[in-house]
């Protein structure tokens, strides 16, 4: 009986990560031990991690980088890398069904499933299959911005009139005389003054002193009175 093939299982993370680190060092010894420093994940965890990525063809015995490895670490061999890795680790009948490029996730599960997998098992190894598909390296940690987009505010900045201007002066003394500014009209004598008028007068002051100061507040009052 044939023995049944093993199909890969990387998340994307470990793959992105596991990425990143050999293009920072391209003979980076890629164990488990660094693998779960570098990516923080359980110990267990990264052992079958790089059991996968051994199988892949990704990385060697001495866990270094294959010739492969190199390939797809880098932004302008990556897309021949990927096809490379396409035709090691799957069969021509589900590359011809379904290429990972198109992304078609559901029917990669079915396929899967058909192959005697379970519904996780068969979606978890559908994952890896589309994370192969693009052509590019879209999704590599170090090429993620993670600032927040600045808004732009735009506001009207109010301005305080010029109290020297024409029209301020013309509608202070409008209002000084009793009359309502509307725009630039004035109506009537909509507000009403009331004065009032407080004469202190000397014990001592005559009479013809405080006739002489009465004559001169009336003529005063009258005055304003015309303007």
């Amino acid at each position: 009986m044939a023995e049944k093939q093993r199909f890969p299982q990387i998340p994307s993370t470990v793959w992105w990560g596991v990425r990143s680190m050999l293009q920072k060092t391209p003979r980076a010894t890629v164990d488990e031990r660094m693998l779960g420093v570098q990516l923080g994940v359980q110990e267990a965890a990264a052992k079958q991690y790089i059991v996968e990525l051994k199988n892949v063809g990704i990385l060697d015995e001495n866990c270094h980088a294959t010739d492969l490895g190199s390939k797809w670490r880098l932004d302008q061999s990556y897309p021949e890398a990927v096809e490379q890795l396409i035709k090691q680790n799957y069969p021509e009948g589900l590359v011809h069904l379904v290429h990972p490029s198109e992304g078609d996730r559901q029917k990669v599960v079915a396929w899967f499933e058909r192959e005697g997998l379970g519904r996780g098992a068969a979606g978890n190894k559908a994952a890896t299959y589309v994370l192969l598909g693009s052509p590019a390296p879209n999704e590599s940690p170090g090429k993620t911005n993670s600032k927040p987009a600045k808004k732009r505010v735009s506001a009207k900045k109010e301005t305080s009139p010029d109290p020297s201007s024409a029209k301020v002066r013309e509608s202070n003394a409008a209002l000084s005389k009793g009359k309502e500014v509307h725009g630039d009209r004035f109506e009537g004598n909509v507000m009403p003054l009331n004065v009032n008028v407080q004469i202190h007068i000397g014990a001592d002051a005559g009479v013809d002193q405080i006739n002489a100061i009465f004559a001169a507040m009336r003529r005063y009052l009258s005055e304003d009175t015309d303007a």
